[in-house]
């Protein structure tokens, strides 16, 4: 009778354990590469399948480029902090997430004339009567996320490759377009409202920023 008993107890146990093992999982932390720009990223098991991220990302980008015969000085700064949910699928391989990013991303354009002459709104001003065109875009501070990933979860200590493809909806940029030297040219005041007009016009479409992400983590 004893001998039953304990090989009963052993096909309840044995199963128990091996589950409770596949189940387990780690804190986790990570360096990854993406187009919100370089960071880190510290995720923790909420549940058996859920677990909870928060992810850091900077990266400044500067460069010079010329449109309409004015030369722009362009700076892209990217700095977001996400919060985010990931529900792991398949043993743990995949996962879908949603959360929210606080995005402070934005572009700043500083632009002079080639020729040394504007064309604003399509009317022509000399580079003394502007100064300088300056221009900056910026897009909500609070963004909705949705995204899918692979990652070997942190289901074993040690390292495991991590990737994310998801979008941010980042809502439509806005345009601040000013002119630095003082001016009480009305006409030209409308025409750098105008051009910002269609400046945030032409932005309409990009409401949605597509977010890539890779790196390798540690669990532990």
């Amino acid at each position: 009778m004893k001998k039953f008993l304990l090989l009963g107890a052993l096909c309840v146990a044995i199963p128990f354990s091996a589950q409770a093992e596949s189940s387990s999982a780690h804190v986790d932390i990570d360096i990854h590469a993406s187009s919100l720009g370089f960071g880190v990223g510290f995720a923790i098991p909420v549940t058996e399948n859920v677990s909870g991220r928060l992810s850091l990302s900077k990266y400044d980008y500067s460069f010079q480029n010329t449109s309409d015969q004015i030369k722009f000085d362009s700076t892209l700064k990217l700095e977001n902090v996400a919060a985010l949910a990931d529900w792991h699928l398949f043993s743990g391989y995949t996962h879908l997430t949603a959360g929210l990013i606080y995005n402070n991303n934005s572009f700043d354009m500083s632009g002079t004339p080639v020729g040394g002459v504007y064309t604003i709104n399509g009317q022509q001003y000399s580079a003394a009567d502007v100064g300088t065109l300056n221009a900056d875009v910026t897009f909500n501070k609070v963004a909705p996320y949705l995204g899918f990933g692979w990652s070997g979860r942190a289901s074993k200590t040690g390292f495991s490759f991590k990737s994310d493809i998801g979008v941010m909806f980042q809502g439509a940029p806005k345009a601040t377009l000013t002119a630095t030297n003082p001016t009480n040219n009305a006409t030209l005041a409308a025409d750098v409202a105008a051009q910002q007009a269609k400046l945030d016009a032409d932005m309409e479409n990009y409401k949605l920023y597509p977010v890539i992400s890779v790196g390798v983590a540690y669990a532990f």
